[in-house]
Parts: structure tokens; sequence; C-alpha cells
């Protein structure tokens, strides 16, 4: 029978921890391994893990000095005895069907790796683009195809894929220790051209949280330009990676198009005083790791043409007026939604917008749709916590029956 390794990176989690373990503990599959990888907490979250390993056969504890998320996840990864491993973050938790649906799947179709659907957590916090990144379709890719990061629901979230331990040794598949953000989609972009069949399921097997306000990702959100170097590392990765293995030759301008909808924006609209030093490193990338033959194909691209000259001939093009009709077209062309989306912010945000918003909400009532949206914060936040007192109540009965049996 197929075994399940699941790997939780625990750190300073203990208000979200103990809902996380019961959702993996009580799985309808029961072939599972539970790695929780302490990565140096100082919180309770490592006497909690404590307290559930005695109660819990399945899991097993490592404890480790802190080095981030990937560091976490490998270690799980050279601990796991499962012929497939998936990953959880310890603030998400699972549907009890999952790792029914995991194994049952790799079963019948063989396939190297596995990307499923999602569910936020909560659903009132939700956006168009999480909800579309969390819902792939029915498929299966006998090959890689690097237009499958373009047709389905791919990337990010690693806690979306599950790949066979065989096919994660056998290729090398470790995340990045060195990026603090962003290693997902790397691993992503590595995974996928390695793998021999890749297979996509519709079913929203996972719930993610995106209320933690001192996760990693929303402090990164915060600082534009760090952001935007983030994303410039990660495709230098990709890139770098692509290119020894031989892919970015072979699908150089479906991977020059990946990365010009992933980064070129960004640096157009980079903060004046900022923008030089990011486009020169966006530059460095492009000719390091592209043919002539592809930068000049590149330059003459319906999409990405304009801003590429921008970035790697005239630099005049990254200011004044030019600047935004390349901006305002490239958006309008690739995503007529986030236009608009991107249209009205930017009207949201004017001064004389906002000083209007702010004295018509001193004078009149708050709409009925902010007071629904309140109403469903304070029953979130309610259910928080009734759930976590509950995993706690029964956690300690639980171990009561362990004593008492001694």
């Amino acid at each position: 029978m197929t075994k399940l390794s699941i790997i939780v990176p625990v750190y300073n989690v203990e208000r979200y921890l103990p809902v996380c373990l019961d959702s993996i503990r009580n799985q309808t599959f029961r072939d599972i391994e539970i790695i929780c990888v302490d990565d140096g907490s100082t919180d309770r979250s490592s006497n909690i893990l404590e307290m559930y390993s005695k109660v819990e056969p399945r899991m097993r504890i490592i404890s480790k000095e802190n080095g981030g998320l990937s560091s976490a996840r490998n270690a799980g990864i050279r601990c796991a005895t499962g012929d497939i491993v998936c990953f959880v973050d310890s603030d998400d938790f699972l549907d009890k069907t999952a790792a029914k649906r995991i194994t049952d799947a790799f079963d019948s179709t063989h396939a190297d790796l596995i990307t499923f659907g999602g569910r936020v957590y909560p659903q009132f916090l939700s956006n168009w683009w999480l909800d579309k990144v969390l819902s792939p379709r029915d498929t299966m890719y006998a090959s890689f195809d690097p237009s499958l990061f373009a047709l389905e629901a791919a990337e990010p979230f690693a806690w979306r894929t599950a790949c066979r331990r065989e096919f994660l040794i056998e290729e090398r598949l470790w995340f990045d220790e060195e990026l603090r953000f962003g290693e997902d989609k790397l691993f992503h972009y590595m995974a996928y051209p390695r793998s021999r069949k890749t297979v996509f399921l519709s079913d929203k097997l996972y719930d993610y949280r995106v209320n933690r306000a001192d996760s990693l990702m929303a402090t990164r959100n915060d600082d534009k330009v760090l952001r935007i170097y983030d994303h410039l590392r990660i495709s230098d990765r990709i890139c770098s990676d692509w290119k020894q293995s031989g892919n970015a030759e072979r699908f150089g301008s479906q991977l020059l198009s990946l990365i010009g909808e992933f980064v070129f924006m960004d640096v157009m609209t980079a903060p004046v005083q900022d923008r030089t030093m990011l486009a020169n490193f966006l530059k460095s990338i492009l000719e390091t790791y592209f043919s002539d033959v592809q930068l000049k194909a590149l330059l003459h691209d319906r999409e990405y043409g304009a801003m590429a000259r921008a970035i790697l001939i005239d630099r005049r093009r990254l200011f004044g007026p030019r600047r935004k009709m390349m901006f305002y077209l490239g958006t309008l062309r690739n995503n007529p939604i986030d236009f608009l989306r991107r249209g009205r912010e930017r009207l949201a945000s004017l001064g004389a917008v906002l000083k209007m918003r702010q004295m018509a909400g001193r004078i009149f009532p708050p709409s009925s749709r902010t007071v629904a949206l309140r109403h469903l914060e304070s029953e979130f936040v309610q259910k928080e916590s009734v759930a976590l007192l509950n995993s706690i109540e029964l956690l300690r009965i639980e171990l009561g029956n362990v004593e008492s049996e001694k």
C-alpha cells in the first residue's frame, strides 16, 4: 500500500498548530507519517509538538536551529520514508479526504507529481487571483510543456503539490535555502520540467490561511522594492536552472514570456530612485541566460518588446510618459481585468478621493457591505478561538488516557 509522508515546518505558530495537526491526524487514509520540523521555535510550539507526539505514534519531530521554511522542508524530505511526499504549512489545514485522494491519484496515474486545488481560509478574505490559482482543472501532461504555466493553475504554493519521494531524490529537487521568499515558485519551475508525468486535480484538498499579518509574504508585500528584488532573484535562479538543463535553449521564447509577465512591469513601475538599479539587475539576467537571437526576438515581441527595449537598449523609456503608456498598454493586453482593477485602485488612492471617502465615513453610517464584513470577521475570530480550545481539550483528554494506561 502507498504510504504518504506529510511534512509540516513549524515556527512560532502556537495559535494555529493544534488545529493543523488535528486535520492531519483525522485523515480518512491512515497510512501516513507526520514529520514535524521544529525550525527553532521560541514560543510554545515545541511543547505542543511534544504533547502530540505522546498520543500520535505516526508523528516524528525533528528539532533544528532556525534556517527558514526551505531548510525545514528539506530536513523533512531527508527523513521521509513514504512513497509520496506532501507539505502542510503549520497555520493551514487539510481536508479530511486529502491523503486518500492524493494516494489514489498517484496509484491510478503513476505520476511524478500532482498539483491539487485549495480553499482560502477564511473565504471572505479571498480575492479573484487566489480563487483562480487555487482552482486547477482535471488534466494530465505526459511530458513537460511550458504552456502549462500559462494554461493551468500551476503555481505558486508548494503545499499544493505532492511528489513521489524517489522523484525528488533522483532529480535532486530541494528547496533553495538561500531564498527567503519565492522558494515555492522556483521549486515548481524546477519540478515541472523534470516530471515525466504531471497531473492536476480540481479537488480542493487544502485550506490556506490568509489573515496572518506577521507572515513572511505579508511583510514582504509591504516593501515594493524588496519584493521586486526578490522576484528578480527568483527569475535569476529559474533561468540558471533552465540554462543548465537545456530548457532555456529549447523553450527560450516561452521562458522569456514567463519572466516578462513576472517582473517586467514591476521593474517599469518601481520607485524612481530604484528603477535603474533594478533594471540593471534584470538586464544582466537576460544577457546572461539568453542568446542574442532570443533577445532580438524579444525586442519584437508584441506584449513585452517595448518594455524589453527600455530595459536593454533605451533607458529613457524607463521614465516619463512613454513608460506610463507601455505600462498601461502592457497591462491591457496581458490582463484586461487587472487593468481595470489597477485603474480603480489608482483612482481610489488619489488624495482628493481619499479625503472625500474619509469625510463620507464621518458623516454617513457604514455601508451594509462594511457591516457584513465586520460581522464575518467577528464570527471568524470566535470560530478560531473555539476550534483552538476544542483541540487543546481533546489533546488533554488523550494525554490523560495515555497516562492512565501506563
